[in-house]
């Protein structure tokens, strides 16, 4: 049985994997890699995973993942952007996940590379 990555390398990939998005232009990042490293993890878990381009902005992409066939089931959903940030507002690396006071912190640890971690 192939096995999900552990969440704590999920969640560092993740917040290493830059997707901030940004009605400025020169802030706007692609979301594609993010996507990409999660259809990866999930394939081998049995999902088909299809990324669907936004026809306006060819590099954000949507990830749809399922598995399984039939009526019913669960959808579970979110965003893979995270908002843009000011490196005066952190006291370590936005995109390397680090622990202090027991808590994780890292740009989208809480929403929603947090949420995606978990996911897989």
């Amino acid at each position: 049985m192939i096995a999900a990555p552990a969440f704590a390398d999920c969640l560092r990939t993740l917040v290493a994997t830059p997707s901030v998005s940004s009605t400025v232009p020169r802030l706007d990042m692609s979301n594609r890699p993010l996507c990409e490293t999660l259809a990866n993890w999930l394939q081998p878990l049995g999902f088909a995973c299809e990324l669907l381009p936004l026809p306006d902005q060819p590099d954000k992409v949507n990830l749809v993942a399922s598995r399984g066939r039939g009526e019913g089931g669960l959808i579970l959903s979110g965003h893979a952007d995270t908002v843009p940030y000011d490196d005066s507002g952190w006291h370590s690396d936005p995109f390397t996940l680090s622990e202090g006071a027991n808590r994780w912190h890292g740009l989208g640890s809480c929403d929603m590379k947090g949420f995606l971690a978990l996911c897989v």
